[in-house]
């Protein structure tokens, strides 16, 4: 089980190392700002630490040092040493994109996959912060960790709202995107359970926002979910529900309507390896003619895949008699992964076809397998991951032979931490 943990977070920190290197800002380019050359200036608590650009007309705030922990509201200059502030963030860690962690504008340090956004610092005292509209870069985990953040309006003029932007912002209750905004990261509202409220103005192109979703107009793509109150019901429109669309939801309850044709894996799921314990349930119209709902699971009736699995409040999960196939395409709510794993999950007799992490996905202390024949299981690439659960397993008597050389193919027998048989007649 531990060589798994390893195993899982390794492939899931380089999936996040290549998101972040195919998000490099656009006005981050080489040769636009003399990176080598800083100017300071000081006002007040505020000291703002600059890169000039080339042409000696613009400043690129990298990094604000406040005096003190009790300053409440900041207000960004427009202009620092006679240049225009266009720019605020401070570079990458390290060399390149690839990174583990990020450093925010107040120079601090977040680790996502780490759940450490570097909040509980000078800058986590801010109640109110005023960007002035000049900007128009935000570069990546600028804000993270600004734990007193109520409300933000974005200037404008600004493209893109890059990775981890306002991570870990808790208190965060509403946003204002930009008006100009072509290209949204989710992960930049990862950690803002208190997110409440989404605007942006109607004349924005590219995205709209309807019932506080943020969804891009062009595919009717769920982008991103502020839930409040005890449901949250997708709005009707809505053909896809994006990865981590609803990773800060508090909602108890999500309804999903006719027109949502497809749901992204972790769709519900909190980042890194955490389920979302927040929500209790999900339910699918019944109307719906792609998805569709059986006992504690959600699955796609094209290929009887299982799209979302809801587990009981006391951690078991029987999956679905009509989901034939399982992926890494799935969520699981109701129940946090990253603490503990689920009690019990009991896989259907008729599971056919797994594509690797679909058994490990769903960790359980003590998992089932019914059928006669173990599935069989294709590793697409997916070497990091066991292909394989190994807590303690349960096989039908009978078929204990067939299973246990299924186990040994795969490397895992002398991995589980406990071999048993039953009865499937007396049941579970």
């Amino acid at each position: 089980m531990k060589k798994r943990w390893i195993t899982v977070f390794c492939a899931v920190l380089l999936a996040m190392l290549v998101v972040a290197a195919a998000d490099t800002p656009v006005s981050a380019k080489s040769g636009a700002w003399e990176k080598g050359k800083t100017e300071v200036q000081t006002k007040g608590a505020f000291t703002y630490y600059i890169h000039p650009s080339k042409n000696g007309k613009e400043a690129w705030i990298y990094k604000i040092k406040i005096k003190g922990k009790k300053s409440k509201s900041l207000s960004i200059p427009k202009s620092i040493r006679g240049k225009k502030v266009t720019r605020l963030g401070c570079p990458d860690r390290g060399k390149g994109d690839n990174n583990e962690a990020y450093t925010t504008l107040f120079g601090t340090y977040i680790e996502p996959w780490h759940n450490w956004d570097g909040g509980n610092t000078a800058s986590g005292a801010l109640k109110t912060i005023r960007i002035p509209d000049s900007v128009k870069v935000i570069d990546r985990a600028a804000f993270s960790g600004m734990n007193s953040l109520t409300t933000i309006k974005l200037p404008k003029k600004i493209k893109k709202i890059d990775i981890y932007t306002f991570y870990g912002c808790d208190k965060l209750k509403t946003i204002v995107l930009p008006e100009q905004m072509e290209s949204f990261q989710n992960s930049s509202l990862w950690g803002c359970p208190s997110l409440k409220e989404i605007r942006l103005s109607k004349k924005n192109k590219t995205f709209e926002v309807r019932g506080n979703a943020l969804i891009r107009k062009s595919n009717s793509d769920l982008l991103f979910a502020a839930t409040g109150g005890k449901s949250f019901t997708v709005p009707d429109g809505v053909k896809k529900i994006t990865s981590y669309a609803f990773s800060g939801a508090v909602s108890e309850v999500i309804y999903i309507p006719d027109s949502v044709a497809e749901i992204e894996g972790k769709a519900f799921n909190h980042f890194s390896l955490r389920a979302n314990g927040k929500i209790k349930d999900v339910v699918i119209s019944e109307q719906n003619p792609v998805l569709a709902r059986d006992g504690q699971c959600i699955y796609r009736r094209a290929d009887k895949s299982l799209a979302v699995a809801v587990p009981d409040e006391k951690g078991k999960l029987r999956i679905s008699e009509q989901v034939e196939k399982l992926t890494g395409d799935m969520s699981i709510v109701n129940c946090d992964t990253w603490n503990t794993s689920l009690e019990k999950v009991i896989y259907p007799s008729g599971l056919k076809y797994v594509i690797v992490p679909g058994l490990t996905e769903i960790d359980a202390k003590n998992v089932y397998f019914t059928g006669s024949v173990p599935p069989e299981v294709v590793d697409l690439n997916h070497t990091e991951y066991s292909e394989l659960p190994s807590g303690q397993i349960y096989v039908p008597e009978a078929y204990e032979a067939a299973y246990e050389a299924w186990y040994k193919k795969f490397d895992i027998y002398t991995m589980v931490n406990g071999w048993h048989t039953y009865n499937p007649e007396a049941g579970f």
